[in-house]
């Protein structure tokens, strides 16, 4: 019986242990379920907080600050995020795609090595640096759809980019400076993650279109454009709806969040210019300044002219090549955070051919005389010259008009002894007309004895250009050279004005000018196209004595044969 009891406790002690293989599964099927929720949190590898599937973090805001943003900055190594990559064995490194490049964008691989150009479809590895400079521009996108647009002068980090085995995508940016635009695409069910990390906060999303900046005292802007973002900074978790904003210039005290502002509308847009625009901003209240952006694009991402410009100043937009853009604006308030971007206005811009530049700054005739002579330039891509003389100056009456000048020079006879004024514009092969030049004082004749010389001719060896004003404020850079590609130049200077006095050319042949406009801030737009003028050397005087010398000895010659 002894026996009996004890075989059958043995055979009871094996019946209740379950199988090493059924044990095997259910664990490693366990393992997976919770590797699968865990969500290492890239942005700051000592923060021992996990995210639940609600995106709210445990612990209190006090607790966060101190984990995320101390932690984060400890390791940034010149403004760069410089810390240790999350391995994960049911994740899988996502990379991102370059959908758009303007102008010096780069990117360092990895963080490490040198910085190579970025052109469109190159992919974007985690922990690589991207770096934009001036008027450049990048669009990184990813799989499902979101992407990040980085303006000009802006430095970001990929913290980490990984997608699970549940296909969630979980993406962490460190913008150390500059500006960034965000669009999140939600999924259905477990959303994905998507955050930006700045020196001051933590903006997270599951869904939105939102704008971060970075300024120069790493002051962080948080603008909503679409849904909503939350902010998680050293006090506090601050969630912004959609047209929200908030500025966080102190993390431990951050500011409130406030409404954005509406879009100024341009007052005095064109459809069509033939010179550089001119247009004023409507005043928006509480708006301290305004942001102008022409785009290649309607969703303003090619950006090929920015400025920001104070309330009531009038903006000209110089510099733009031909061709059609939009136009868009923004408000800035006094705390810097910007509005809502305005609907984007078409325009078109066809200043070629420019107006010639005029070979003289006036024209002064002596007295008695009825003709005066004008001179300009020649314009390469200009089939003839449109030329008129007013009595007044708005031309509603030319005295003068010619529209069919093929020559780079006109007389004009029978002035009569008062002031004039002339323009002239160039017109293209299809007979599409430029923009008029300035117009140019032709004073009243004067005695020869109070002749000022204000227009000086080829005789003082002085050539004056004038070209047409680019706007108040303006300063002007010129160059000639003896080619059109200008490789050989010449005169190379900065005027105050859009008339420069030369030396005229020793040497005949001809030579080729083009000037840029410098605006306020000292920003230097694209050279004109190039204009010509040639220089027609008659025989020097020592040739005319050289020949008489040897004409006569030749006629010698012949009367003692």
């Amino acid at each position: 019986m002894k026996k009996c009891a004890l075989i059958l406790m043995v055979l009871l002690f094996f019946v209740a242990q379950p199988t090493n293989g059924s044990a095997g599964m259910k664990s490693s099927s366990a393992e997976r379920s919770t590797q699968d929720d865990q969500i290492p949190d890239t942005g700051c590898r000592k923060d021992s907080r996990n995210f639940s599937k609600s995106g709210h973090s445990s612990g209190t805001p006090a607790d966060r600050k101190v984990r995320v943003c101390s932690s984060t900055k400890k390791r940034l190594k010149g403004s760069r995020y410089s810390g240790k990559p999350v391995p994960s064995r049911n994740m899988t490194p996502l990379k991102g795609c370059v959908a758009l490049v303007q102008g010096e964008a780069r990117m360092q691989l990895r963080g490490k090595g040198d910085w190579i150009s970025l052109k469109a479809g190159d992919h974007i590895p985690p922990r690589s640096n991207l770096r934009t400079g001036r008027d450049g521009a990048v669009e990184i996108k990813y799989e499902d759809g979101s992407s990040l647009l980085l303006r000009s002068h802006t430095e970001v980090t990929i913290i980490e980019a990984w997608k699970t085995r549940t296909s969630r995508l979980l993406r962490d940016f460190f913008l150390s400076a500059g500006r960034v635009t965000a669009k999140v695409q939600s999924v259905m069910g477990r959303s994905s993650r998507f955050r930006i990390h700045t020196p001051t906060a933590i903006a997270s999303v599951r869904g939105t279109e939102f704008r971060v900046t970075v300024d120069k005292e790493h002051e962080t802007c948080v603008e909503v454009l679409k849904s909503r973002v939350t902010v998680d900074t050293a006090t506090k978790v601050i969630n912004l709806a959609q047209g929200e904003g908030a500025r966080i210039k102190n993390p431990a005290r951050p500011l409130p969040p406030r409404k954005l502002l509406l879009a100024p509308n341009p007052l005095g847009l064109e459809s069509l210019y033939n010179t550089a625009p001119v247009i004023s901003l409507a005043s928006v209240g509480g708006a301290q300044a305004y942001r102008v952006m022409v785009a290649k694009d309607e969703q303003g991402k090619q950006l090929v002219w920015e400025r920001e410009v104070r309330r009531g100043e009038r903006v000209t937009m110089s510099g733009l090549d031909d061709g059609s853009y939009f136009l868009l604006t923004q408000s800035i308030d006094p705390i810097g955070l910007e509005g809502v971007p305005s609907e984007a206005f078409p325009f078109t811009i066809r200043e070629n051919p420019l107006p010639p530049m005029l070979l003289t700054s006036g024209c002064e005739r002596r007295g008695g005389e009825k003709a005066v002579t004008l001179e300009w330039l020649s314009v390469a891509d200009a089939a003839r010259y449109h030329l008129q003389i007013s009595e007044d100056g708005d031309f509603r009456n030319p005295v003068v008009d010619r529209p069919d000048l093929a020559a780079v020079s006109f007389r004009a006879e029978g002035l009569e002894n008062k002031p004039y004024s002339f323009r002239i514009r160039s017109v293209a092969r299809d007979d599409s007309p430029g923009g008029w030049s300035d117009p140019v004082a032709i004073p009243a004749p004067c005695p020869p004895q109070a002749s000022s010389g204000a227009w000086p001719d080829f005789s003082d060896g002085m050539i004056t250009l004038r070209s047409r004003s680019a706007g108040e404020g303006f300063k002007y850079h010129v160059q000639i050279a003896r080619d059109d590609r200008f490789q050989e130049i010449l005169v190379d200077e900065k005027v105050d004005g859009p008339e420069i006095s030369v030396r005229k050319p020793k040497e005949s042949g001809t030579y080729f000018v083009r000037i840029a406009s410098v605006d306020g801030s000292g920003k230097t737009g694209s050279f004109s196209r190039p204009q010509s003028f040639a220089i027609q050397n008659r025989f020097p005087p020592e040739w005319i004595g050289i020949g008489s010398g040897t004409g006569l000895f030749l006629l010698l010659l012949l009367f003692t044969l």
